[in-house]
């Protein structure tokens, strides 16, 4: 009981964050009715919305064969649409701007165009900790719905800067610039919005960040390319968008990169055998319910990769940090029978801290799940899988494991029950 009550105290928090936008109407049963505020701004619909388009149905997520929606069907829905597909709009020439892909009045819009004298200020005078912070930094009233896209955006800024700590908005300057290789896995939605991650390259000032995604979606929709769409730059390897900051935010540089040719992250793939990112994040992970998450964690423990995610809820957080020495723990005996003796094993068996955070860059407002009233929100909280060593405690739980020998990668991939057929 006590751990609900815990849960429970990020009620208040979740509905406050909410109540700061003059959309934010909290219901009856405490949830948020994000369409009906998508309805009114008239951005709610499935192709033809820009930035907004989503699909229909109840489920947020692709469905799987083993899953079933347990999504309340009273709240207001977009009609499910077969013609629609994350990132449809990347089979077409043309990119959407500021005005075809937002579709709002332009004082509610975060622009990435600017005309002269409007830019914000750089981002490393500014202190952007929250919605609230970065309206004011966008010079964005609170009436402008932006926060419902750009909580996708924000969050990976929020987990590259205050959960990882591999980067922030004083990290850099002009003569000693950061150059960021960061992988994002699960996309869904997020390919029709592909514009909006411009905002980490004006949070982020003088990097250069490479920002690949990987999923099942985004294999769908390379694999679907063709001649002189936007999604064939990804089959010949080249960015599908860039983007620089103006001079005065900082001349950051956006490059987002789709990779296509397989729908899960795999350290074996030769495309990861010299690129290793910098940093992977995943949005809404789930990292219990998908089997393939499986492989990513354990070869993020066994490499160091700095690895984070949002989940929905704070509760499932805490199930899927408890697991994360009971995953590492049973491919130790294969390693061991295998006489491996290296930093990778060192790394996977430390004792390690994995933290839970409030996200302040959620999305507002509680989902519409039923019967749940635990806080649970897109984007609601961070987990930090692996990430900055000072804040890890080097203690192993194996001891007495003799010489290295068999790659890492194959043995993790051998170990009983990993399974690679699917990725949230």
């Amino acid at each position: 009981m006590c751990f609900i009550q815990v849960h429970m105290e990020k009620v208040a928090l979740v509905q406050t964050l909410l109540k700061q936008f003059p959309w934010g109407r909290i219901e009856t049963d405490g949830t948020f009715a994000e369409p009906l505020v998508r309805a009114y701004y008239k951005v709610l619909g499935a192709r033809g919305f820009g930035f907004w388009s989503t699909p229909g149905g109840n489920n947020p997520h692709l469905q799987h064969p083993s899953q079933t929606s347990s999504y309340s069907s009273r709240a207001l829905l977009v009609d499910n649409e077969k013609e629609y597909e994350h990132g449809y709009m990347l089979l077409s020439d043309g990119l959407l701007t500021d005005e075809t892909g937002w579709k709002l009045e332009k004082r509610f819009i975060p622009r990435l165009a600017f005309e002269p004298g409007t830019e914000p200020e750089i981002a490393s005078k500014a202190d952007i900790m929250d919605w609230d912070s970065w309206y004011n930094w966008r010079n964005l009233p609170k009436e402008s719905p932006a926060a419902l896209l750009m909580h996708y955006p924000l969050s990976v800024y929020q987990l590259l800067v205050h959960v990882l700590h591999i980067t922030g908005p004083n990290r850099s300057s002009p003569k000693s610039r950061q150059a960021l290789n960061v992988h994002y896995l699960g996309a869904e939605v997020e390919l029709n919005m592909l514009p909006l991650f411009s905002e980490l390259a004006l949070l982020l000032p003088y990097t250069d960040i490479k920002l690949t995604f990987f999923g099942v979606a985004v294999h769908a929709i390379v694999n679907k390319a063709k001649k002189n769409s936007i999604a064939m730059k990804a089959k010949q390897d080249d960015p599908i968008y860039m983007y620089t900051s103006p001079t005065s935010c900082g001349a950051s540089t956006l490059s987002i990169f789709l990779h296509g040719q397989h729908e899960n992250w795999d350290p074996r793939l030769p495309f990861l055998w010299n690129n290793s990112p910098d940093a992977i994040v995943a949005p809404n992970a789930g990292l219990n319910s998908y089997p393939a998450w499986q492989m990513v964690i354990l070869h993020c423990l066994a490499d160091n990769i700095p690895f984070a995610v949002t989940e929905y809820a704070e509760q499932s957080a805490e199930v899927q940090r408890d697991t994360f020495p009971q995953l590492a723990a049973r491919v130790l005996p294969q390693l061991q029978s295998a006489r491996v003796n290296s930093p990778q094993l060192d790394n996977l068996t430390r004792h390690r801290e994995y933290p839970i955070a409030f996200n302040p860059f959620q999305r507002p407002g509680q989902r519409n799940l039923g019967s749940t009233r635990l806080p649970n929100v897109p984007n609601g909280f961070t987990l930090r899988v692996v990430g900055d060593e000072h804040q890890e405690t080097e203690q192993s739980i194996a001891a007495g494991v003799p010489m290295p020998s068999p790659d890492m990668s194959e043995l993790l991939h051998k170990s009983e029950k990993l399974s690679l057929n699917s990725l949230d």
